[in-house]
């Protein structure tokens, strides 16, 4: 194990400390990661495979899963939900407003087959702020206020 290795797997069981060791806890602890190091590398993953003590591929087949955790790095997440509810309720306008509203910005317009707001959508997910009855123009607003903050 190298240095920085051992620096990552130092901190995220720090990130972890306090919550209880086992499988219910896998995607709460996705989550803290995420927060902090905005991607989940391999050697993020392993880290928390390590320090929760679940084997890798299942901390890997539910970081990979759930695409709300695939974020590109340096870029704050657009997530559109395209399932059946939202896709119903215009989530195809909400996608084109984002990617235009994304242009020349820090963020990463991505379709999400659920936000689990289907009582309340169409939804999209902006950095860490979930739109539930979004708007086309809401949703642009939004977008375009990322970096300034």
């Amino acid at each position: 194990m190298d240095t920085q290795d051992l620096a990552i797997n130092t901190e995220v069981a720090a990130l972890l400390q306090g919550m209880p060791r086992d499988r219910s806890q896998l995607l709460p602890a996705l989550w803290r990661v995420v927060d902090r190091y905005q991607e989940l590398t391999p050697g993020v993953i392993d880290a928390v495979s390590q320090s929760l003590n679940i084997p890798y591929a299942e901390v890997y087949g539910v970081a990979s899963f759930y695409t709300l955790f695939d974020n590109a790095p340096g870029k704050v997440p657009v997530h559109i939900c395209t399932d059946v509810m939202c896709a119903l309720q215009g989530a195809g306008s909400l996608q084109e407003a984002a990617e235009d509203a994304a242009l020349g910005r820090p963020v990463a317009v991505r379709e999400s087959a659920c936000l689990g707001q289907c009582d309340h959508a169409p939804a999209a997910w902006i950095g860490s702020q979930v739109m539930r009855r979004a708007t086309p123009e809401a949703v642009r607003a939004a977008v375009k206020a990322v970096g300034h903050e």
